[in-house]
This record gives structure tokens, sequence and C-alpha cells, in this order.
């Protein structure tokens, strides 16, 4: 994690503590949320429900006497006589829907229309482990949990930076993704230890790193989760394996698609230590600099990091089970136990877990992923029997920039046609593709546009499908093209520019609804936005530039307009 290049020590400090102060924060709020769900029994206790009377032969339904109340756990969905009586009974009516819903998890899902049904989601921390059957998933290694929990830790962390380091947005959003992260490789520096970061961050933030990684290997093996520290081979054994994985795990957060080198270019570029941009105080060859590379974190996050996991191993064992000893239904007791076990914690998030979940408390561990919040439709049949296949001829217009006679980089509406195919690949999510083309969409040349455009975006979508009608979001990288546009940008004074293709990267986001008028037809009506990248007439100097401030990355800057799309035509659905 760069410390910043135009960042005060005091600033630099104060950020990057923010990683540790956010974990504990999140171990205490994680942790008192979680007892806030159980205490509303979501569902760690029994409800109440109602336990109807039977009607003696010959009553009518009007005079059966009044249900009354029973202890007993909720309802499962196949308790349908229960729901049953529920809603014919004394909660009928608008005011009733909410107590019912409560009380009868299952019963939102008979209510109309489509709504977001969170309760699935949150019942999720508190799902039961499943026992092992010899030959079900829970006694076999959880490869599929290991590395989407690990992916989702990536996002977790990704996004953090993202919305605390001013400069890795600028990168991102102003450069080439690809030629830098190359580049920023080629720089990375293995010949000292020390890559600049505070204390701080070098030895709490990134060993806390490395021991949430250990801490998601650990949970995906069956009999990994089950061990508690002690002096045995077995105990030592599957906690060096967990090294293995921290040490996997940091390596892609340093120099991986991912990480650090190619989100944020850490190599590719140099800063003064602890001296604010423009730094005013650095003197040649006495000053320091840095382009926060070298073995530190490397080393002291798998290492530290499996320290911190034999650390909250012991804690959990010697601390937290004498605290909780006879009062297993306490709540403080589970609020210490994760609070002690922070990075045991994030790592219990990543799969859904509440903060005090532990596996050796259960008979065995479920080893799924998180639920999502679940969309509860109308009709969950209808998405099933619905057509796999999609191809969707349309009418395509896209405000675009474009050059005309009276106009350069003009916004201008532009018409085309163009065809989408679409193929469910599960319940939830489709394979989406459009490709369009745009007849002399840019009569005049530039370096951004010239002649006829061709625009094609490959991704997903997901959403609402009913029996009339679905409405469904779609998310698509792609290219958008021109094949008379200048190859180079206009110098003031120089030679016209010679005429060719140039390509923009570009992704479709998009909203389309669907009305279906048969089996095998439909009409559908497409809103959106696609963003397009253009590359910029300005570049930086040439050369890398001069120390402290020294520069590998690509000489061009680019930017990113947003254009508004509608697409209008039938569906194909077969």
């Amino acid at each position: 994690m760069r410390g910043g290049q135009g960042s005060s020590r005091e600033e630099s400090i104060l950020r990057n503590s923010a990683w540790t102060g956010m974990l504990v924060a999140v171990a205490w709020m994680a942790s008192a949320a979680a007892w806030a769900q159980q205490m509303d029994r979501i569902p760690d206790a029994p409800v109440p429900v109602p336990k109807a009377v039977n009607a003696q032969p010959g009553m009518d339904s009007g005079d059966a006497p009044a249900p009354v109340f029973a202890w007993r756990e909720p309802l499962k969905a196949s308790d349908e006589p229960m729901r049953d009586v529920a809603a014919a009974g004394s909660m009928r009516g608008p005011a009733g829907w909410g107590v019912a819903s409560a009380w009868y998890p299952g019963l939102a899902s008979s209510m109309p229309g489509a709504h977001l049904d969170l309760a699935p989601m949150l019942r999720e921390m508190d799902r039961p482990a499943q026992a092992g059957d010899g030959m079900g998933m829970s006694d076999r290694y959880n490869t599929k949990g290991l590395l989407w929990q690990s992916l989702a830790f990536i996002g977790t962390e990704n996004t953090w930076r993202l919305f605390t380091d001013r400069n890795m947005r600028g990168l991102i959003a102003g450069k080439p993704y690809w030629h830098d992260y190359i580049e920023s490789m080629k720089q990375w520096n293995m010949r000292r230890w020390w890559d600049g970061d505070s204390i701080l961050v070098d030895d709490i933030g990134h060993p806390m790193q490395g021991g949430v990684s250990a801490f998601i290997e650990i949970q995906n093996s069956p009999r990994q989760r089950k061990l508690r520290f002690e002096m045995s081979k077995e105990y030592w054994r599957s906690r060096m394996l967990a090294m293995l994985w921290a040490t996997a795990y940091s390596t892609q957060q340093k120099i991986g698609p991912l990480g650090e080198a190619a989100l944020g270019s850490d190599g590719g570029i140099t800063y003064p230590l602890n001296c604010p941009y423009p730094c005013r105080t650095y003197v040649p060859g006495v000053g320091k600099y840095t382009n926060n590379t070298g073995w530190t974190d490397f080393i002291m996050t798998p290492v530290v990091g499996t320290v911190w996991v034999l650390m909250e191993d012991y804690l959990d064992l010697k601390v937290s089970d004498r605290l909780q000893a006879g009062r297993e239904h306490s709540w403080w007791p589970k609020v210490i136990r994760g609070t002690l076990n922070p990075t045991r914690t994030m790592a219990n998030a990543m799969r859904w877990r509440k903060p005090w979940y532990r596996d050796f408390q259960q008979d065995a561990n479920n080893p799924h992923m998180t639920r999502v919040p679940h969309l509860v439709l109308g009709d969950e049949e209808v998405m099933r029997a619905a057509p796999r296949f999609e191809v969707f001829p349309h009418y395509n217009a896209i405000w675009l920039p474009v050059n005309t006679v009276r106009c350069t980089n003009c916004r201008q509406l532009t018409g085309g046609y163009g065809v989408g195919f679409s193929a469910r690949l599960t319940r939830w999510l489709d394979f989406d593709s459009d490709v369009e083309s745009m007849a002399n969409a840019s009569p005049l040349p530039s370096d951004r546009a010239g002649g006829n455009a061709t625009m094609g975006t490959f991704g997903f979508r997901s959403g609402l499908t009913y029996a009339r009608y679905s409405v469904k979001a779609a998310v698509r990288p792609g290219f958008l093209s021109y094949d008379r546009a200048y190859e180079t940008s206009p110098v003031a004074g120089g030679p016209t520019p010679s005429i060719g293709r140039i390509t923009h990267f570009a992704t479709a986001l998009a909203i389309n609804a669907d009305y279906v008028v048969a089996r095998r037809l439909a009409l559908r009506a497409v809103v959106g936005n696609t963003p397009v990248r253009y590359r910029l007439a300005y570049q930086n100097p040439p050369g890398v530039g001069t120390p402290p401030y020294l520069n590998w990355l690509s000489h061009q800057n680019f930017m990113t307009n947003e254009n508004w799309t509608f697409q209008t035509g039938a569906v194909l659905r077969f």
C-alpha cells in the first residue's frame, strides 16, 4: 500500500492506521449486529407460532376455536398446512402480513409481486452445520469456497484502497492497464527489504491480511478447521499449509493482476519519503525516495500472519473458552470471542458467518458460499421453463461525440442497427452480447471518431422473469471502433495525421424490459449508458523524469465519456 506521492507523513500514518481501526471496528460492530439478530430470533431461538386446534367433524371453519400459541421452531417450506392456518386465521389483512412474515419465513414467498427478501440472507449467518455422510462436500476440501472467499477478500481490500487512495483512482481512470502493469513489474526492486511504508502498514496491517487469508484456507479444510491450539504434529502441519496459502495470496496482492502493481502501479512511480508533493526539501544524493517495492510484504504477510493465527488460536482456547464456559447463550462472551480474533472474524465474514462462529463447536461445516439476497418471484417456475436462447435484432440510438462540418466532437444522437444474443447459464445469470453498426456515424475524422462505427460488447445479465414480462440488468465490456479516424492526435502546424481504424474500450450498462407476446416471441426496450474511454491528445513529457519523481508509466492519458443508449426490437426465443 503506497504511502502517497502527495501526502505528508502524518497524513500517511493516519490513512494507513484506518485499516487497523476498521478491522477492530468491524469486529465489534459485526459482533454487536449479529447478537442483535440473535436477540431478534433470526433464528437462534424458537419463535411463537399459532398452533391450530383441530375442528370437530361437521364443524364449520368459522366456528373453530381461536388458535393458541405454542413454542416450536420456525416453519419450514414443507409446512404448508400450518402456513395456510396463518394466512386464513386471525392475521388476515394488510396489517397481518408483517406479523405473519416475521413468524413464518416461508410465508413471504406466497405474497404476489416481486420484492427483496433479506430474511434468507440473514438466516444464512446462523445456518446449521451439515453433518458429512462420507460423500458430501463437507468431507472434501472445499476448493471452490477457498477461491471464492479469497476473491471476496481481494474485492474488499481493493474497494477500501479505491476509496482511500486518490492516486490509485487517477491511475485506474486515466492510464492504460496492461502497459502500466508490465512497466511497473519491470521496475520492481527485490534488492532491498523495506518498501517505504510505515510500521503500522508493513508490520501490522499486512500480517493481519496474512491472518485473514490463512483462516480462509483453514475454514475450507474439513480437518484443519476442527483443530485447536496444541503441540501436535497435525495442528502445526495445518497452520503451515495455511501459511502457504497466505504466501500465494499476498504475492497476488503485490504483483498479481488484481494487486498493487496492476491497480495502483506500485513500482512504476517513485516519490520521496515523508515529504508531500512537491517536495521542496529533497536534496539529491541525500534524500531517499522509493517506488513502494521490496521484500518486506512478501515475507511479513504470510510469516507474521501465521504468528497472528497462532495468537488468535491461543486466545480462543485459553480466554474465550473460559469466558463462555457455562454461558453458551450469553451475548457478551460471544462478542469477546469475535473481538479477540479480528482476522478470523473477517474470514468468517467472507463465508457469511457470525464473528464468534467456530467450526469445532459444530458437528460439521456447511461449505457453501453466501446466499445473495433472494428476489422472490411471483412464479419461479416460469424462469426455469423459459426458452434458453434469445436473438435480439434491434434499432440502436446512442448519444456519441462525433465530427461534422459544423462541429467537432459534438454530441449527436447516432442511429444504427444491431443484433444481440443471450443464453441462460443458470437460473439467475445469462450470458449477454450485442454487436451493432452505425453507418457514417462521424462524417469527418478526429483522433476520437471518424467514419462508420462498430460496437461489440460481451458480458452478463440478471434480473426478474415473469410469465408475460421480464426486467434484467446487464454489464458488458467491449469496444467501439471507427474505420476512418486519425490514427494519432493532430499537432498544431504539423502534417495531417494518417487516417485509419482506431478502437476504444467501452462498457455497456443496460436495463432491458421484455413483454412476451408468445413463447417464441417478445418485444424489448432497452435503456442504458455506455462509457467509452478515449485517448487524449495531451501526453506526459518524454523521458522518465528526475529524482525523486521518476515515472515509467505510459505517456498517454485517457478520459471516459458517458453515452446514453436506447434500443428497441423483437426478441426471438428458442
